[in-house]
Order: structure tokens, then C-alpha cells, then sequence
């Protein structure tokens, strides 16, 4: 890494979120972080309504104004951008990478701009097949590689409110697929006559045996008619297990809530049974524990689940090897 800079800026721009981060190049510790919520989305807006500029000077502008929070004396003349910020309501649109792509990061689309003088930012683009696309799994795809058995036969999955499932081989990223299962089952708990019927609660021990049911309920297929059975459940005030005891209405409403989430996960997993790849997953929080429940539930075989610091340094380690490319 001796041609690498000491220090680059990590630019995580979303659709509703903006992160900047100074990073030690070798180390890969964050120095200094500083975040907003304006993300491409919400700039965008703001550009279409008052804007006389171009929209890539006008979100080089906020780019340039929101580094001097982590970044005022210049330590670093390289920015890599990864997410949104290559859309057609970010920065810069460029055109998808062509899957399959080099697991290493080699032929991922990116573009180097200039934005002052001795400040580049490095613009990454997603990656599309002939059915699908995703901005911003690929780079950290590409910084779990180094834990992967990359050259093996094997699926990624990146949970997320877009879950993507990315399949590899003789270290090449070769296809993925994206389920749509954090935000269809927002829709369904916010918006559907179920939201009646469910309660929001953070997860406890005690709501594992009415996810695991939905799990598994989801791999049965049927999705539709069990989700009816979740307010029939609530009408009924009825348990998912039958107990000999009173049953609680509100704790049927979280119960009911889990319910629902494993029957989401459950139907997202279900052709991973067949499948006899080696399989990784990688997510943190809530998400990474629900997932890994329903993993360890529902497979009869060992799943590699990646370490939360190894996930929270993935988009870090993408990011420094697109840089590579350029010094």
C-alpha cells in the first residue's frame, strides 16, 4: 500500500443519508466522521426547487462545504464515493458495471473528478444484470472478499430492505438477486389491515418461538393466506403455541409482529434449502440476529455468519481498493 495516500475520505451517500468519514488508510480506523440527512434523495429536491446551477455543481458544492467538518486542513486529496451519488439524482449518473464482475474490484465502473484543486473524488457506479441492479452492496461485496472462500462456489447474502444475494466463483462476483423483503414487510406492518394487529417491540428471547413459526410457516409457501392468519390470530386473541396460560393481548400483537417478520425472511430463504453452495451472510444489529435465527432454523448446514467488525470496515476495505486504481 506504499502508493496509497495515509489518508482518503469515505463518502457513504444514500438515498437518505450522507456520511463522510477520515480514514487511515492502513489501519482503516476512522479519524474523524460527520453525518447529515441529506441524502441524494432530499438534495435532489432541493436542486430541482431553487437551483440555477448543474446538479453535479450543485451536490460538488454540498460535498466540498461538509468536508471541511472532518477534513478543514486538506490531510487528504482523495474522496471515494460509493452509493447513490452515481444515480441520476446524485452527483454524477454513470452507467452500471456489467456483471460478472472481478471480486478484487478490478473492473468495477468508477470516475475520477476533479472537484478543486488536489481534490479528486472517485464516483463508483453499481452493477446491473440482464433483470437486476444494486449501488452500493457491490463495494462492500468486493471488501468481504478477503473473508470469503472466494474461490470456491459459494452466495453472499446482504440483508437489508433490499436484501441482495451475491453468487461467486473462482473469485468472480457472476450473479445476484435482490428480494424486496424489508420493505414489503414495512408496507404490510405500516399500511395493510395487519398493522392493526401487530405491535412493534424490540426483539427478546422470548418472541423467538413466534419468528422461528414464521420462518418456517414462510418456507411452506402460501405467503398470502398466512398472512391473513396473523389477524385472524388478533381477532381471536389467540397464541401461536397453545399454552395453558392467559393469553395477553398485547404480547399476541408483538408475537403477531415477529410472526410476520419470519414469514418475510422465511419466504426470502426458502431456495437457499436446495441450493448446496457454501453460504455467507453478513449483517449487523436486529437484522443479522433475526437472520441468523432463521439461518440456523431452517438449514442443515453450517452457514458462515461474518463478524460485526469485519461487516462495519466491508464498504472501507471496497472503497480503499477502488482507490488503488487511481495512485
Amino acid at each position: 500500500m506504499s502508493s496509497l495516500p495515509k489518508q482518503f475520505v469515505s463518502c457513504d451517500w444514500g438515498t437518505s443519508n450522507f456520511r463522510l468519514r477520515l480514514i487511515d488508510t492502513d489501519s482503516l480506523d476512522v479519524v474523524k466522521e460527520h453525518k447529515t440527512n441529506k441524502g441524494v434523495k432530499a438534495l435532489y429536491q432541493e436542486f430541482s426547487a431553487n437551483s440555477t446551477s448543474s446538479q453535479s455543481q450543485f451536490f460538488s458544492e454540498y460535498l466540498t462545504k461538509q468536508l471541511k467538518e472532518i477534513d478543514e486542513e486538506r490531510q487528504s486529496n482523495y474522496i471515494v464515493a460509493s452509493g447513490m451519488a452515481s444515480s441520476s439524482i446524485g452527483l454524477q449518473e454513470l452507467s452500471y458495471a456489467q456483471m460478472p464482475i472481478d471480486a478484487y474490484g478490478q473492473n468495477l465502473f468508477s470516475k475520477s473528478i476533479t472537484l478543486e484543486k488536489d481534490l479528486s473524488l472517485v464516483l463508483v457506479s453499481g452493477v446491473k444484470t440482464k433483470t437486476d441492479v444494486m449501488r452500493g452492496e457491490e463495494i462492500q461485496a468486493v471488501g468481504l472478499t478477503d473473508y470469503l472462500p472466494i474461490e470456491s462456489k459459494g452466495i453472499l447474502l446482504l440483508p437489508g430492505t433490499h436484501s441482495k444475494h451475491i453468487t461467486y466463483e473462482k473469485g468472480i462476483f457472476n450473479d445476484f438477486k435482490t428480494f424486496m423483503t424489508g420493505e414489503i414487510f414495512d408496507l404490510i406492518s405500516s399500511q395493510s389491515i395487519l398493522s392493526v394487529s401487530i405491535q412493534r417491540a424490540s426483539f427478546d428471547q422470548k418472541f423467538k418461538l413466534a419468528f422461528v413459526a414464521g420462518v418456517k410457516k414462510g418456507m411452506e409457501g402460501n405467503l398470502s393466506s398466512s398472512l391473513f392468519s396473523i389477524r385472524a390470530k388478533d381477532l381471536m386473541q389467540n397464541d401461536y403455541f397453545e399454552r395453558n396460560e392467559s393469553v395477553d393481548p398485547q404480547k399476541v400483537k408483538i408475537e403477531n409482529y415477529y410472526f410476520l417478520s419470519g414469514l418475510m425472511i422465511g419466504e426470502e430463504l426458502t431456495y437457499l434449502k436446495e441450493v448446496e453452495e457454501h453460504i455467507s451472510m453478513a449483517a449487523n444489529g436486529v437484522l443479522g440476529k433475526l437472520y441468523r435465527i432463521a439461518l440456523e432454523e431452517v438449514m442443515q448446514k453450517e452457514i458462515q455468519f461474518i463478524e460485526d467488525e469485519v461487516l462495519e470496515k466491508a464498504l472501507l476495505i471496497g472503497q480503499r481498493k477502488v482507490l488503488n486504481n487511481y495512485v
